[in-house]
């Protein structure tokens, strides 16, 4: 096969990509790939079977062909292609969870990109989302905040839009539900302009934000009690991602609408959802969202005593897993379910003892107020986060930020000056 017809079979690819033909654009590029000699083509279509794979829920084989980007950067001895290796390769290992390789991963992308390329903005949102996974909140807003302003010099829509419903994680899991709900909303009205007014070659792109920002609104729509806009919300995203076979998304739908229902008491109907969602999740190696979905399968169980060994078993797994991705949040809910179980058997001082151990990692993970020394993201509560990146009790820093609108005051924790600024931080406190 001559090099011409090769790269008409690359471009064919993408033609069949855009018309979301997406498993007859796979095999295109990778019969094309056989026989490819150029090394920086053989480096873009890597990228495109990269991001097919990533699209389809195949996180492994999207790690496979990052590495196989990276060997090729460095046989070219090409920079801009190690940054963008290095980002591909970060993106998949925060995708299967392994978020100090994607860390690691993500600074070498920033080393190898120049200040002015959006690469930073990307490899720094990399990171958040896998502080994000860590816990390390502080690490998240710093790298948040850099991002946000490499989106606005670039005027990269999409680069902010992921910037806005990370916060609304953040948030999410701080129990901080209205500001949470804020973001999202923000993220999804961003993605929908952008997608109103996206190039060709940008559509999926475009349109695969407007899913997952719809399907984002969904849980803080939920836990604020309005179930019919929770309801609409995952339904609109299930429906875009089942017309086109994005499994990850629709994985994840299956989970939230496992929450609502459990929510509203229909129990047997949530445990269907979770236990369809379960083996696609883990068939795509999501460790993250196979956990949160063992865990509210865990809640729809108990719901039935006659389910407790079952959902104890299934606890243990959750526990196991959270506890391989050093998630120390998802930890903590586990053993707080547990010291449920407990004590409903009259369990008391083992019930304690796990308690306790939530307790613990809630600390560890730098989460207990500075100021009242209590947990935040145990229960529902109005977070403030201040452009340190320290975070607090809103209602313990009430006279704090009566002030800081207009004169800089002290940080409690670092005794920093801070001032309100029109960065993403300042959205937090509207």
């Amino acid at each position: 096969m001559g090099q011409r017809m090769i790269r008409r079979q690359v471009d064919e690819g993408l033609e069949l990509y855009a018309e979301k033909n997406y498993d007859a654009a796979i095999k295109k590029w990778t019969i094309s790939l056989q026989k490819m000699k150029d090394n920086r083509l053989r480096f873009s279509t890597l990228g495109y079977l990269a991001a097919a794979s990533r699209d389809r829920g195949r996180n492994k084989d999207y790690l496979v062909y990052a590495v196989q980007q990276i060997d090729i950067a460095h046989e070219i001895d090409d920079n801009n292609l190690r940054a963008q290796a290095y980002l591909t390769l970060s993106r998949a290992n925060e995708m299967l969870a392994d978020y100090f390789k994607a860390v690691s991963y993500s600074r070498s992308a920033l080393q190898y990109s120049a200040p002015t390329e959006s690469v930073q903005g990307y490899a720094l949102l990399v990171m958040a989302d896998s502080y994000i996974g860590l816990c390390n909140f502080n690490k998240v807003l710093e790298c948040l905040d850099k991002a946000l302003c490499i989106s606005h010099e670039h005027e990269d829509h999409l680069m902010e839009i992921h910037v806005l419903s990370t916060m609304g994680k953040v948030f999410l899991a701080l129990k901080d539900f209205p500001k949470a709900l804020a973001f999202q909303r923000r993220a999804h009205e961003i993605s929908l302009s952008n997608a109103a007014y996206a190039v060709e070659e940008n559509a999926n792109v475009s349109s695969k934000f407007v899913r997952l920002t719809k399907l984002k609104l969904a849980t803080p729509l939920r836990l604020m009690g309005d179930f019919d806009g929770a309801t609409k919300c995952v339904e609109e995203a299930m429906k875009a991602a089942s017309s086109i076979g994005d499994r990850p998304v629709q994985a994840k739908c299956l989970v939230c609408i496992g929450d609502i229902q459990r929510s509203q008491n229909n129990n047997e109907v949530a445990c269907k959802k979770y236990e369809a969602a379960i083996p696609m999740l883990q068939d795509m190696n999501d460790r993250y969202s196979y956990t949160l979905a063992m865990i509210g399968l865990v809640k729809a169980l108990l719901e039935s005593d006659t389910q407790k060994q079952t959902a104890t078993e299934i606890l243990a797994t959750a526990l196991s897993t959270a506890t391989s991705m050093g998630n120390k949040l998802m930890q903590a809910r586990c053993h707080l379910l547990n010291e449920r179980i407990l004590s409903s058997d009259n369990r008391l001082e083992e019930a304690r003892q796990v308690k306790e151990a939530a307790e613990r990692l809630y600390q560890e993970a730098d989460l207990l107020c500075p100021i009242c020394q209590k947990a935040m993201g145990m229960q529902s509560d109005h977070i403030q986060i201040l452009t340190c990146t320290h975070i607090f009790h809103q209602r313990c820093i009430k006279d704090l930020l009566q002030k800081w609108t207009h004169q800089a005051q002290a940080c409690p924790k670092c005794n920093k000056n801070v001032l309100f600024s029109r960065s993403y931080i300042a959205l937090a406190c509207t």
